[in-house]
This record gives structure tokens, sequence and C-alpha cells, in this order.
């Protein structure tokens, strides 16, 4: 894990750092998939403000504390983070045990007609609908207005099939077929 620590009106002494280091590392207990943390330690007035950000697989986690001692508001900051981080991981153990799964269900047999496959090629299935008499204008308000891709009409004035079609960059094509 990257572990980033960074003071702010506030001088970060060696001690300190490999005591942030040390204790941050052990976040890795209660969920392995880490990738990064950042502590910022600031100094205001008689305080020391520790906000820590931990990065990972799925997680994105800040948590702030303050106290007098810059070490008292690290461990109370990483009592919280352990806190969240136990939550997170029992969510993901709920879930994964309240999924339903097909051990649970069985598997549906399927009647043998349903896993034999005709070979013989494409079935095609012939539907007359209603045809509607439109203006372009009208069609075209239609097709936009819907989540139709395709929309055939004719006119009212009795004029040939006309197909009305959106297009990848929101325009509208129209096909006239006579």
């Amino acid at each position: 894990m990257q572990i980033t620590i960074k003071g702010r009106h506030w001088k970060v002494t060696p001690d300190y750092r490999a005591y942030a280091e040390r204790r941050i590392e052990k976040l890795q207990r209660y969920f392995s998939h880490l990738i990064s943390a950042q502590l910022t330690v600031t100094e205001e007035g008689y305080r020391h403000l520790a906000e820590l950000r931990i990065f990972g697989n799925g997680v994105d986690l800040t948590g702030r504390a303050q106290n007098p001692d810059p070490r008292a508001a690290l461990d109370a900051v990483l009592e919280k983070q352990e806190q969240a981080l136990k939550r997170r991981k029992e969510r993901l153990k709920d879930r994964k045990k309240r999924g339903a799964s097909l051990r649970q269900q069985g598997i549906p047999e399927l009647p043998p007609q349903a896993t034999q496959r005709d070979r013989g090629g494409v079935e095609i299935v012939r539907s007359r609908p209603k045809q509607r008499t439109l203006t372009v204008d009208q069609a075209v308000r239609m097709l936009l207005k819907s989540r139709l891709t395709v929309l055939a009409f004719s006119e009212p004035d009795g004029g040939g099939m006309r197909i009305a079609y959106r297009l990848e960059d929101g325009q509208v094509g129209l096909l006239e077929l006579d």
C-alpha cells in the first residue's frame, strides 16, 4: 500500500512518520484490497486535525479527527477508519450470502423439444401492423419524443410508404418507398 503523509502548518517528524506508516499499514488486516492512503495533519492553534483518505478496490473513505496531541488525533482517525472498513467488509459478506444462487434454487430442467434446435434456417414471422397516416413533420416529432429507432408511416394524401429512422448523431433520416 502506498502511504503519503503531509503536514500543514506543522512539520512531520521522522518518528511520527514511522509511527503513522506502521499504524496505517495495519488497516490491510480489515480490508486487503487497499491501494493507497493519504494522511494530512493540520495544526490549527492548540489542536491537531488528522484527515485520512483511503483508496482501494471499490473503497474511497475519508475520516477526520482532532486532538491536541497529533498521535492521539491519528489514533482516533484510524479507529474510525477501522470501523468503516469492518462495516464495508461485512456488507460485502452479507451481499454474497443473501444473493440467490443456482445451487439453492436448483437448475430448471428444459423439456426435450426445447433443447433440440431446428437447423433448417431462420424462421420469419410476418405481421401487418396498423399503418399510420402522418405527415413527415408529425412522424419526425413522434420519433424524437419516443425511444423508437424506426417509424413506418404513410402520408394522408395517399403517397407511398415512408420510413423515418434515427441516426447516431441525433438527426432523423427519411426513406420514401413508392
